[in-house]
This record gives C-alpha cells, sequence and structure tokens, in this order.
C-alpha cells in the first residue's frame, strides 16, 4: 500500500528531508514545523555528536536545496538553545555553541535575511525559496 500524498508543499518537504536522514552519517536533529501550505519554521537544531564538524552546515544546506525544490520559504529564529522547562526534552546549550550574532551570520550565509520581526528580542530570519 502506498504512503498517501502530503497535502502541502511544506508537508512534503519535511518528509522529503526526514527521508533523507541518515542515521550513522547525521550528527544534527532538526524540529521543524508546517506554519503553512508553502512555509516551514525551524523551531530547533542542535548538534547530537561531535561538535564544530560542518554537521549543521550540511544539513541546513540539505534543507535549504528541499526548500528551493518544493517551492517553500524557511523561517527561524537565530539564538542558542536552552533547556526547556515544560517538561519536553531539549539539550542542554552547549558552552562552545556560537552566539545570537554568530548564529545569525551562520544563517545568513545560507540565504536568510531578517524579515522586520522579532520574537522574545531576537530578529525572525526568513528565506524566500530560489
Amino acid at each position: 500500500m502506498r504512503p498517501e500524498p502530503a497535502a502541502t508543499a511544506a508537508a512534503a518537504m519535511i518528509e522529503a528531508f526526514r527521508r533523507t536522514h541518515v542515521e550513522e552519517e547525521q550528527q544534527v536533529e532538526m524540529w521543524l514545523e508546517e506554519t503553512g501550505d508553502r512555509a516551514v519554521a525551524l523551531e530547533a537544531l542542535w548538534s547530537e555528536g561531535e561538535h564544530h564538524r560542518g554537521h549543521a552546515r550540511a544539513a541546513m544546506e540539505r534543507l535549504v536545496a528541499l526548500a528551493d525544490r518544493h517551492r517553500v520559504m524557511l523561517t527561524l529564529v537565530p539564538r542558542p538553545l536552552g533547556p526547556k522547562s515544560d517538561g519536553t526534552h531539549a539539550p542542554a546549550r552547549d558552552r562552545d555553541a556560537p552566539g545570537p550574532g554568530a548564529l545569525e551570520a551562520f544563517y545568513e550565509r545560507l540565504g536568510f535575511e531578517r524579515s522586520g520581526g522579532a520574537f522574545e528580542g531576537s530578529p525572525v530570519l526568513v528565506r524566500p525559496p530560489r
């Protein structure tokens, strides 16, 4: 039996990204949320294995390529992760992780731009499909 096709371009992009997950090779995890028919928010990105080896960049390049292929806009807020207090499991903040400015520069190199909006004092970045 064939799986049902994704209802939106955003859902199809997220599913395509999940299918490209290679357990032995992927060193990062991402939380992606469909926010519209053609919009996906990157809620969290963190390294699970060795840090600072380019794994996040490789995962982000894969995500951006899929967003372009599916014509999906990406949004995110560039800030370091902190522990969640609501009982969900999130990684503790990596003391060697880049700060907000370095994160914003990282995402800008991938084509993200400030939207003009903010979330809890941090800028919201967007990347339209290309």
